[in-house]
């Protein structure tokens, strides 16, 4: 018999097997983990036979989306037993988990999966890339720029750079001060290091990295604008001779005499609450819409942009997945319009108008 349950804290232990199963992080990463982000009343277990054979794990934040703070829940971690796998049990805990967080009272559900396109069949489409800084082997070169080692203590003084940064982009976590620390908590229990770049007594950049004796991988770097390549500059210092990778903003451009910057996908999100989330931005779009959605039935309908259920005839017809790329602002109505069935091109046109593309990026790997 299969059953599929919202995860109780006694199931710490099969998450924990799952996740070292699937995915092999350190037990030093592990342990930090699953004492600090462990969060079971957001995350969905599915046991056959009396085994936890499949979990997915949530954590709730709060995100920015057109300038609005919305609540949501950051999916990571969904683990799958080898032995387990191939037979449904993704989509089964995805649809309850997608359906319990919006009981949650969780408006989207953001998340960086390996292999993006294994969630578009649930609606889960892109709304974020990133920019790639590589270099197979950073060669020897001059600089006068020496980034500066940010010890636990110091942290909190980089927290007002990572707000001023965040409220530049749609789609990313809006870490308050608490979420920012346990992020940092979060990179240094896997033996990540932070430096920053700092010109007269004031941050102006900061990276968490991590460097082996092959490697120096950086994954969070926020800085002030026009200071991106001073702090990208440090950092290839201190990886001469080793491979190199950044990952920076979308909208980023940099140019080193070596190495590559290429721009990926990275970042999927789910809506959870449709209605909510035309609420919590408060749109003035005096039309409606037909949205259809196969794994949360309550976003079926016709609804106008203030989330109410709309009595004229809608304008347009659009999945919940293409939805949410519009209103986090990763395409405009007019570049989805193919995947749109549109009832009435002028009014069309006009929405389009209305809701112009933003800077979205998510930060953030669960």
């Amino acid at each position: 018999m299969t059953c599929v349950r919202v995860a109780k804290m006694e199931d710490k232990a099969d998450f924990y097997r799952l996740w070292k199963i699937c995915f092999g992080d350190s037990d030093a990463f592990c342990h930090w983990f699953f004492e600090n982000r462990f969060a079971p009343a957001y995350s969905i277990v599915l046991e056959t036979e009396g085994e936890v054979a499949s979990c997915m794990q949530a954590f709730p934040y709060a995100l920015r989306i057109r300038g609005k703070e919305v609540p949501g829940a950051m999916l990571c971690g969904v683990s799958t037993h080898p032995s387990h796998r191939k037979k449904g049990f993704m989509g089964q805990i995805f649809s309850y988990e997608m359906n319990h967080l919006r009981g949650k009272n969780c408006i989207v559900a953001p998340h960086t999966p390996a292999v993006l396109s294994s969630y578009f069949s649930f609606g889960h489409l892109p709304v974020a890339d990133a920019k790639y800084l590589e270099c197979e082997c950073v060669p020897s070169f001059e600089t006068s720029v020496e980034l500066v080692s940010i010890e636990e203590k110091d942290w909190d003084k980089l927290f007002p750079l990572y707000e001023r940064f965040a409220a530049n982009y749609s789609g990313i976590i809006w870490r308050t001060k608490e979420d920012f620390l346990r992020k940092a908590a979060d990179y240094a229990a896997d033996g990540g290091k932070c430096a920053a770049y700092i010109k007269n007594n004031e941050i102006k950049g900061y990276a968490f990295y991590y460097q082996t004796e092959e490697m120096l991988l950086c994954v969070e770097a926020a800085a002030e604008d026009g200071y991106y390549h001073s702090l990208m500059e440090g950092l290839l210092a201190c990886g001469k001779g080793l491979a190199f990778s950044a990952k920076l903003p979308p909208e980023l451009y940099l140019s080193f005499p070596f190495g590559k910057l290429e721009r990926k996908q990275k970042g999927v999100m789910g809506l959870c609450n449709g209605p909510a989330l035309l609420e919590a931005l408060d749109l003035e779009i005096p039309y409606g819409f037909k949205m259809n959605d196969h794994v949360v039935p309550e976003n079926n309908g016709i609804f106008d942009f203030q989330g109410n259920h709309y009595a004229s005839d809608p304008v347009f017809e659009i999945s919940a997945g293409h939805l949410l790329q519009i209103l986090v602002g990763y395409h405009s109505l007019r570049e989805l319009e193919k995947e749109i069935v549109v009832f009435d091109k002028e009014k069309f046109d006009r929405i389009n108008a209305l809701l112009p593309k933003q800077n979205c990026y998510i930060i953030d790997e669960y």
